[in-house]
């Protein structure tokens, strides 16, 4: 039977009460069943990828704040909700902590958002090309990394000021050119 999200965080948290190695060999097995590399946590939890090398061998103790994102994103991560239309954004992990939701209804379109962090603009095509693959029908990105994002993906773009009320704004506009494209 399949863990959802929420079953994953109990389970990572009982994990990590118990000892260093359960946590450890719990999230080796959850990274392992979520097709999760060491890179991908490290892109998803903005934890660098020596600290959680760190936690994988058990070479040191994790401070809560370490826990508390990698648990955000695993848990996001398996967290399988169902909506009309799924997009991508694509920013800097600070700029999507401040989006407070990843379900919105957007002209009358329930609209699934899914986070993809980057701190670089190799980063950032790196997600574009893996938001595709994870099949969002569009993108939402800075502009300073759109013009070189859309030579990668066929999927529409928009970009963004980073705010959650231009976040809303531009989804809305997104979601238009979807349904535009859908059309076709």
């Amino acid at each position: 039977m399949e863990m959802d999200g929420y079953d994953l965080y109990e389970a990572l948290i009982s994990a990590a009460m118990e000892s260093n190695e359960k946590f450890a060999e719990m999230l080796k097995s959850v990274m392992k069943k979520k097709g999760i590399t060491v890179r991908d946590l490290s892109a998803g939890s903005g934890v660098p990828v020596s600290t959680i090398n760190k936690m994988l061998s058990e070479e040191r103790d994790i401070r809560l704040s370490t826990f508390r994102e990698v648990i955000r994103y695993i848990a996001s991560q398996s967290m399988e909700v169902v909506g009309d239309i799924t997009v991508g954004i694509i920013a800097a992990r600070p700029a999507l902590n401040a989006l407070s939701r990843h379900q919105l209804p957007v002209k009358g379109k329930k609209v699934i958002i899914k986070e993809y962090p980057a701190n670089n603009l190799e980063e950032a095509i790196i997600c574009a090309i893996r938001a595709e693959r994870n099949r969002v029908q569009g993108l939402v990105c800075a502009s300073i990394v759109a013009t070189t994002v859309e030579k990668f993906v066929r999927i529409p773009i928009v970009t963004i000021k980073v705010e959650e009320s231009n976040i809303i704004e531009s989804l809305k506009v997104l979601v238009d050119k979807i349904l535009s494209t859908e059309l076709v």
